[in-house]
Formats: structure tokens, sequence, C-alpha cells
């Protein structure tokens, strides 16, 4: 069994300085960190991505939410796109050499179309109420035990994930989680990240 994955993804709300400080301290312990800016521009995005490495996170922890072109020219280690990326954009020039490319989905045939597009790994959600997603219908576990036999790609589970869920979320054949307020949110991000890593781990080896 591979190890089982854990994706940290940024909220938005904090400064470059902020995310720096805690990405050097995490990275060593989770499979990626998505910088996820929807409020900044693409030259914000390049800029503080490149404040990142300088402060010694590695180039390869990093995964660039929605701009290509940064994840290409800065060679982090992955990319994730957003389920309204155009069908067949993995296969597009500007992300050839790109080592890993990931995208959302929200139901199994998307999964299914984004496997045969070429990506590495499908992200679902949102499986658990989440302050994020307030009003919003989680998904559950059967939807995402579904999708995962769907697939054979790795699919990360997203929304409202805790310690105490990862269980139940990889007892469906998920590969991993993702994780957003968990972690930022938290007094001591890198404590945060061995809790959930705990989990994962225990899961594997039991």
């Amino acid at each position: 069994m591979g190890r089982k994955e854990l994706h940290v993804i940024s909220n938005g709300k904090l400064s470059w300085s902020e995310l720096a400080k805690a990405a050097a301290q995490i990275h060593p312990h989770v499979t990626a960190i998505h910088i996820r800016e929807k409020a900044k521009s693409l030259d914000e995005v390049f800029i503080g991505v490149q404040y990142l490495i300088e402060r010694g996170v590695p180039a390869q922890s990093l995964y660039i939410n929605g701009f290509p072109s940064i994840a290409l020219g800065l060679q982090t280690g992955g990319l994730h796109l957003p389920g309204t990326a155009p069908s067949l954009v993995i296969q597009d020039e500007l992300c050839q050499g790109i080592g890993r490319i990931g995208v959302s989905v929200h139901h199994g045939d998307e999964a299914k179309s984004r496997e045969k597009e070429g990506a590495h790994y499908v992200m679902f959600g949102h499986i658990f109420t989440t302050d994020s997603k307030l009003g919003v219908q989680p998904r559950g576990l059967e939807p995402l035990r579904q999708l995962v036999h769907r697939v054979n790609i790795p699919v990360i589970a997203i929304g409202g994930m805790t310690p105490g869920r990862v269980r139940s979320v990889l007892d469906t054949g998920a590969a991993g989680i993702a994780v957003m307020s968990g972690i930022w949110e938290a007094q001591d991000p890198l404590r945060a990240v061995k809790a959930y890593q705990d989990e994962l781990q225990h899961i594997e080896v039991s």
C-alpha cells in the first residue's frame, strides 16, 4: 500500500511571511502545500512563491493552484486545476513538464474524464460540513467511495477533515486528504500536521 497523502491548502488569509514561517516547518511532513490564493493576481502569486522558495520551502513541496505558468516557471512539485478548467487543458503545451497535475471534481463522470485527459490525481469534496462551505450540503462518504472505484488514479478527499475523521475517509479507498483550516488556524501548525499524519500512517500499517 502506498503512503497516504496529506495536502495542505493555503487559505488566502495569511501574509507571505506567515505562510513561509509555517510552510518551512511543515513541508517535510506533508505531500504538498497548495498555494491557493484566489484574491491575488498571477504576478502576486509568482512573487509570493519565489519568496517561499527563498525562505527555504522546497519548490517540489509546492503545488500551484490555477497558474500553469508559475508551476512550470518555478518548477514546483505540481499544479492543481479547478473543476472549471477547460477539458484537455492538461494536454496543453503549457502543462507539459509539470511533474504532477490534479483537478477538483464533483462527480464520478468528471473524475473519469479528467483521468482520461491525463490528471495524476483528483480532489473530491466537500465530504463533511465545513465553515468554508456554510449552507452547502456536504457530499458525504458514500459518494466518495463510489468515485474512488470509478478511477485508477488517487482520489484526495477535502472538506471538514479532522484527525478523528481520517479512518472513515481512508476506509472508502481514498488515497489521502486535503486540509485547510485544520492546519493554518491551529495554534501550532506543525503539531496539527503530525496529528493528521499519525492517523494517516496508523491506517497504513494496521
